[in-house]
């Protein structure tokens, strides 16, 4: 895998990750920087594309072509090229990686979640799918195909209690951009609880109901629920597959400030989110 390949595109588009990526070796980092590179790609597509049916042609390509068939068939992109390496490298699923842009489907169309099990889900398969390839980078790269193989199976359990936190992190933290939309990924259960009224009144009315920001609350609670869980399991997952949790272990920080001032986007300074990082890597150095 070409080295530094999809750094730059990383480090402007989402620093925490690229960030992390500073704490893992060199030889898996641009593993990581690709994982991160498509997870940008597909939500620039959600966020940017202005027809959900566009948009949903678009997420079908990324899969036609990590699969090299459909309309993807035969094309050369260096991303789809990183993720077929990754696949070949460190043994990721041509399926798994492509469930990841199927998840993203959820934030094209007015279709909520029922649950917290159907959110936790969604998470699971677009946002913890990506931290449980990174943990197998990370360990095939150091510890050779079979070693590696089943340190990165230790972390399983922790990846998906990771996708939940950073999918309640991203959600949380962006329920008025979605609602103009017209897309929520809060649970219509909570956001019922929250409001008093269903999801679909709201976005037929277009405008937020009172008791949203209680909403986007209740996303960051599970959210910090999932952290507490996920922290209880990193002590079981192989050392060298931890790095790909930081992202993670630091989300806590959004989640805390998404609970204090929901429906206001609010974002940690960059430094603090180095810091945090920094004493991450630290933590999970001693576990």
């Amino acid at each position: 895998m070409m080295p530094g390949a999809f750094a730059d595109d990383v480090r402007s588009g989402d620093r925490t990750a690229w960030l992390a990526a500073l704490f893992a070796p060199d030889a898996a980092r641009p593993a990581l920087h690709a994982l991160a590179a498509y997870r940008l790609e597909l939500h620039r597509i959600v966020e940017t594309v202005p027809q959900a049916m566009a948009a949903e042609i678009r997420l079908q390509w990324w899969r036609d072509a990590i699969r090299d068939e459909g309309f993807g068939a035969g094309r050369s992109v260096p991303l789809v090229d990183a993720l077929r390496e990754g696949a070949r490298l460190y043994g990721w699923p041509h399926e798994t990686l492509c469930a990841v842009s199927e998840a993203f489907i959820h934030d094209l169309y007015a279709d909520p979640l029922e649950d917290w099990t159907a959110f936790d889900g969604y998470a699971g398969e677009s946002h913890g799918a990506l931290v449980q390839l990174g943990a197998m980078a990370l360990a095939v790269s150091a510890l050779g195909e079979a070693g590696g193989f089943a340190a990165a199976r230790t972390a399983a359990t922790a990846a998906g209690y990771a996708g939940v936190v950073l999918a309640a992190a991203d959600v949380a933290a962006s329920v008025p951009r979605r609602f103009a939309r017209g897309v929520t990924l809060v649970p219509t259960t909570a956001w019922r609880e929250a409001t008093g009224e269903a999801q679909d009144a709201a976005m037929t009315a277009g405008r937020l109901p009172e008791g949203a920001a209680a909403a986007a609350a209740a996303v960051a609670a599970h959210g910090l629920a999932a952290h507490g869980e996920m922290m209880r399991h990193l002590p079981g997952v192989a050392a060298e597959a931890r790095t790909a949790f930081l992202p993670a272990v630091v989300a806590a920080r959004s989640l805390r400030l998404a609970a204090r001032a929901p429906l206001s986007e609010p974002r940690p300074a960059a430094w603090r989110t180095q810091l945090d990082l920094w004493r991450a890597a630290r933590r999970l150095n001693r576990l």
